[in-house]
């Protein structure tokens, strides 16, 4: 058959005209194309032979080679697939355009940058337009084909992408597709054996046929020429001499470039250790160990294979929330997106993996990601996995859930906060530290709650800078008093949790001697208990019978008189840094404390909001004031007491006063330059040494 001549539709000959003058930042995405049409066209032969064999190369190897020759700058794809009649060549390359060729050419207008030129997304092969991605790197492109049907001839499709393509008979060898690129001088890099196999690996590593990648020598083509042999490793020069002539001559038996079955499709017990940590370190780009793997299988609804692993500690960019994440999508064993955002929370940014699923298209966007009811229904089911095997290993491999919680505890922090869906099941794997553990021991909710005394109704907590200043803070006199356990924060993020953890959920167990009302075996009762701070001067008064104002009021009267007064002088002092000040039974050996008033932001509250104004506005944070308390029973506030009662204008009472209001602030965190109170102690000082060698004399 002579050459014909045909003109491309309407809207392949504006797509061509785009991809052909606009810069991307993902060129090299035409060969994941390219590849993923050759495994589409193996496996639609591999179907046809499940059922008739009396096809051309009926026994012909399924493989995709590539071919690239410096000198001719020439890539070659080729497969050996169903190939192509001239019909399917006309139609699918030419004159028929795709249904998402439209689409395509919108997404286009709305991507480019101000000059008109850029497109900021990889969006190409994402509308089922993926051939034509070759006209963005080659100067024209031929497609040699053969079909597997034993009566069609071979034929050459050519184009150089500016509106025309002819279709020729050829001869042609053997059955399946040659696409032979002519690229552009300045995309000369894909003639580079390492940069094949970069892209290869990136996109392809997993397809389900064995890929080659060889070089060509100069004036040779795929089909008649010979392959420049690799190097070998080197020899010594003896060897090297003896040798020389005889290594080029030697065919060297090739290996595929990709692994043809990914871990996710093997049998979990033919999985080795080595096996996972080599697909870690894949995936990861990373080369410590994980901590754990967790491989998952669902076969209903939906379908998918995901692996996911814990690394054995944080990186930087993990800890920065606008970070690159997400588990690597796979469709048909062909990389769709690096960081797929919308299957895991942003919580969960530390698991690295993949989900691999033949229910995805292989033209799925970002955008119909957010939207894709199938991809939603997989997310809920890894995240709720995830979770699941968390608690799972914390029952049954304390140590190991404990290495987890160090590294990546403030992340399950942040999902409590932020996944409301999921934050009741979060809560069970909280862990912390208490007024009663040891230094290296750490407790969850539930070993807490089994350890509350009987007639403890709260979870008791207390939120600060550090767990030393915690640990010496007189907020705990009361409870370390009356043996009840506080849990102590020490983190930044858990202001924020405080914020939003006001109860856990705990199974009720039958009281002795309580009987089950028929029909309810089997059903738990449960109950909330509710989370309390102790650095609210509310928790004193409600516990003592905050409603009853009668007994308020009483209690006030038992107060001494010189106790009253020496409140009203500590008010006036410190009268525009606090609400009050008032009498506490509950600093069992400290002098005094500031405590939140009951209507007013709780301790968790005032450091969030130090953070946005601080950290993120950039502005000055004012201190909201609190309530003076102070301990008549204490020595120093005994003493301080019976000196005003002496001599009220004694000078030392009013720098002590602020002192100890600073110390207050100091054990909160809240004084922002304790230096500051250096020469108010040098006052003190002095003064009590001034006035002890006054009383010598």
């Amino acid at each position: 058959m002579s050459e014909q001549e045909y003109e491309f539709q309407a809207e392949i000959r504006k797509l061509l005209n785009i991809l052909s003058k606009s810069l991307y930042q993902h060129k090299e995405i035409f060969l994941r194309e390219l590849i993923s049409n050759a495994v589409d066209a193996s496996k639609k032969i591999d179907f046809i032979l499940l059922t008739d064999r009396d096809i051309r190369d009926a026994d012909e190897e399924l493989r995709i080679e590539i071919y690239f020759n410096p000198e001719e700058k020439t890539l070659t794809i080729r497969d050996y697939g169903v190939g192509m009649t001239k019909n399917e060549l006309i139609n699918d390359l030419g004159t028929i355009a795709g249904s998402g060729t439209e689409k395509f050419l919108k997404k286009l207008e709305e991507s480019k940058d101000e000059e008109g030129k850029k497109i900021d997304l990889d969006i190409i092969g994402q509308f089922g337009i993926g051939f034509y991605s070759v006209f963005m790197v080659t100067k024209e492109a031929k497609v040699r084909t053969k079909s597997y049907a034993n009566d069609e001839d071979a034929y050459e499709w050519t184009s150089d992408g500016t509106g025309k393509f002819k279709i020729q008979t050829i001869e042609k060898q053997k059955r399946g597709t040659d696409i032979i690129l002519y690229l552009n001088d300045e995309d000369e890099d894909f003639l580079n054996e390492f940069r094949i196999e970069n892209i290869v690996k990136k996109y392809s590593n997993f397809v389900p046929y064995p890929i080659y990648v060889y070089e060509l020598e100069e004036g040779d083509s795929p089909e008649t020429g010979k392959i420049k042999p690799k190097p070998e490793p080197e020899d010594t020069e003896e060897e090297a001499a003896e040798g020389e002539e005889e290594s080029l001559k030697e065919e060297r038996v090739p290996e595929p470039i990709n692994e043809t079955t990914p871990l996710w499709k093997k049998n979990k017990n033919d999985i080795t250790e080595e096996d996972y940590k080599d697909f870690y370190h894949y995936i990861s780009n990373r080369y410590d160990d994980y901590l754990d793997v967790i491989n998952y299988k669902v076969d209903g609804r939906v379908r998918f294979r995901s692996i996911l692993f814990i690394p054995s500690s944080p990186s930087q960019d993990m800890l920065q929330p606008e970070t690159d994440y997400g588990l690597s999508l796979y469709s048909r064993s062909v990389l769709i997106m690096k960081y797929a955002k919308d299957l895991i929370p942003q919580w969960m940014r530390f698991v690295k993996g993949i989900l691999e699923s033949e229910d995805i298209p292989l033209n799925i966007s970002r955008e119909t990601i957010q939207t894709n009811r199938e991809i939603m229904k997989m997310s809920n089911l890894i995240v709720k996995k995830f979770i699941r095997e968390l608690n799972i290993l914390a029952e049954n491999d304390s140590e190991k859930f404990m290495e987890i919680w160090e590294n990546f505890g403030q992340f399950i922090k942040e999902g409590i906060v932020t996944d409301i869906a999921r934050k009741e099941k979060l809560k069970k794997l909280l862990r912390f530290r208490t007024s009663k553990t040891k230094d290296d021991e750490l407790i969850g909710l539930d070993e807490y709650v089994e350890r509350m005394k009987d007639n403890q109704e709260k979870i008791f907590y207390l939120v600060g800078e550090d767990l030393e200043t915690l640990k010496m803070s007189p907020h705990l006199g009361y409870y370390e008093e009356n043996d009840l356990e506080v849990i102590l924060f020490d983190e930044t993020i858990d202001n924020f949790l405080m914020m939003n953890l006001n109860h856990y959920e705990v199974e009720e167990k039958p009281s002795e001697g309580e009987e089950i009302e028929e029909g309810e075996e089997g059903k738990k009762k449960t109950k909330f208990i509710r989370f309390s701070p102790i650095d609210v001067a509310e928790t004193e008064e409600k516990e003592e019978g905050k409603e009853d104002k009668e007994k308020e009021e009483e209690k006030k009267e038992e107060i001494p008189e010189k106790v009253k007064n020496f409140l009203e002088y500590i008010e006036k002092v410190l009268e525009d840094k606090i609400i009050k000040a008032k009498t506490s039974q509950r600093l069992y050996g400290n002098p005094c404390r500031l405590a939140n008033p009951a209507e007013g932001p709780s301790s968790s509250q005032q450091r969030a909001m130090r953070y946005w104004t601080q950290t993120l506005a950039g502005q000055e944070f004012n201190i909201p004031k609190k309530i003076f308390e102070i301990n008549p029973n204490h020595p120093t506030i005994k003493s301080l007491i019976q000196l005003y009662e002496q001599d009220a204008e004694n000078k030392v009472l009013k720098p002590i006063i602020l002192q100890l209001f600073e110390n207050s602030l100091l054990s909160e965190g809240d004084l922002p330059n304790p230096s500051s109170m250096v020469p108010r102690i040098n006052q003190i000082i002095e003064m009590l040494l001034t006035e002890g060698s006054n009383t010598e004399e």
